[in-house]
C-alpha cells in the first residue's frame, strides 16, 4: 500500500511537482528547472531528482508512487533503469509517460465525451481521445514542426533576420531589437546562438516578439500565424478523426493561452471551421493529471 502521491509534470521550460496524500488533498508543491530529454537528459534528470527531494523531505513513508509526464520521453536512453534508480533510491513505485498524456487525465468530462487538446507551450502538439483511444497529430520536435508553439515562433523570427541580411532588407524594428536581446553584432553570430542554446532559451524570445507586437504590425503577424498553424491542426485533427461528432476541445500551454493573439486566433479558426464543439482552456493543471493516472495504476494493482 502506498503512503503518498508524487506527481510531476515536467516541460522544457519548467518541472512542477506536487505531493498528494491518496484521496487527493495537495501536501507540498515543488519547482525545478527543464526535464525535457531531448534538450539535455542529465540536467533533465537532476532536476527531477531535486524535485522529489524536495517533494519527499524529511517525510516518514514506507512507499510512494511517482507518476511522471515529461516531455521528450521517447528521447530517453535508458528508460527502464531510469525508472529502476528512482524505485530503489525513493522506496517508491515509479511511471512514466509524456507531458501530453497526464494533459489528457487532467481534464474533466463526460465519459462519453470525445477529446481534442491541443498543447502550445515551448513545443505543441495535438492529442485525440476518442473511445479510450489516443491519436496524436504534431508534436514532432523543433526540428520537423512544433507550430504553434513559443520556439516556432522564435525561429521564425530569426529566420526573417537573416532573409533581411541575405536580400540587402534594412532590418525590421522586430529583428534590431532581437539582435539586441540576443546581444549580437555579426550576423553569422546566429549559428552559435541557436545552435548552442537549449530549446526553452530559444522559446523564450517569444516574450521578447510580444512586447514589440504591440506597436509593431510584423511581430503581430508572426503571432497570429502561429496561432493560425495551430488551429488548422485542430481542424485537421477533427475532420481526420471525429468528423461530425461533439467535442470537447481543450487548449493548454503558456504559450497559446498567454501569448498575445495567439488563442484568439486559435479560436477565430476553429469558429470559422467547426460547429459542434465546446472549448475547455481553465481546467486542471496538467500535474493533476499526473495523480489521476496514478490513482488509475493503483486501482489497477499496477
Amino acid at each position: 500500500m502506498y503512503d503518498y502521491i508524487v506527481a510531476i509534470d515536467g516541460g522544457g521550460t519548467k518541472t512542477a511537482g506536487i505531493l498528494y496524500s491518496l484521496d487527493g488533498k495537495e501536501l507540498r508543491h515543488a519547482l525545478k528547472g527543464f526535464s525535457n530529454f531531448a534538450i539535455d537528459e542529465a540536467t533533465a534528470k537532476k532536476n527531477i531528482y531535486a524535485l522529489i527531494d524536495e517533494l519527499l523531505q524529511s517525510l516518514n513513508y514506507n512507499k510512494v508512487y511517482i507518476q511522471m509526464g515529461i516531455a521528450g520521453t521517447s528521447k530517453l536512453f535508458n528508460k527502464e533503469r531510469f525508472l529502476k534508480d528512482l524505485e530503489n533510491r525513493y522506496r517508491a513505485t515509479a511511471n512514466l509517460v509524456t507531458d501530453a498524456l497526464i494533459c489528457l487525465y487532467a481534464i474533466e468530462r463526460k465519459s462519453d465525451e470525445t477529446l481534442i487538446m491541443a498543447i502550445g507551450g515551448t513545443g505543441s502538439v495535438v492529442l485525440i481521445e476518442k473511445e479510450g483511444k489516443i491519436e496524436r497529430m504534431g508534436g514532432w520536435g523543433h526540428i520537423l514542426g512544433d507550430e504553434g508553439s513559443a520556439y516556432h515562433l522564435a525561429i521564425e523570427a530569426i529566420k526573417n533576420i537573416i532573409y533581411e541580411y541575405e536580400h540587402s532588407i534594412p532590418y525590421s524594428v522586430l529583428s534590431k531589437h532581437l539582435l539586441k536581446v540576443m546581444e549580437i553584432e555579426n550576423i553569422f553570430e546566429i549559428i552559435e546562438y541557436v545552435y548552442n542554446r537549449d530549446k526553452s532559451t530559444i522559446a523564450k524570445l517569444s516574450l521578447e516578439i510580444q512586447k514589440i507586437a504591440k506597436t509593431d504590425p510584423y511581430a503581430r503577424t508572426l503571432l497570429e500565424k502561429e496561432g493560425l498553424l495551430l488551429g488548422k491542426q485542430i481542424v485537421n485533427a477533427y475532420k481526420r478523426f471525429i468528423k461530425d461528432e461533439s467535442v470537447v476541445i481543450s487548449l493548454r500551454g503558456s504559450f497559446v493561452l498567454k501569448a498575445l493573439y495567439v488563442k484568439e486566433v486559435v479560436l477565430e479558426e476553429l469558429n470559422k471551421n467547426l460547429s459542434n464543439f465546446r472549448v475547455d482552456f481553465e481546467g486542471n493543471e496538467p500535474v493533476y493529471g499526473a495523480y489521476v493516472l496514478a490513482k488509475l495504476n493503483i486501482e489497477k494493482g499496477e
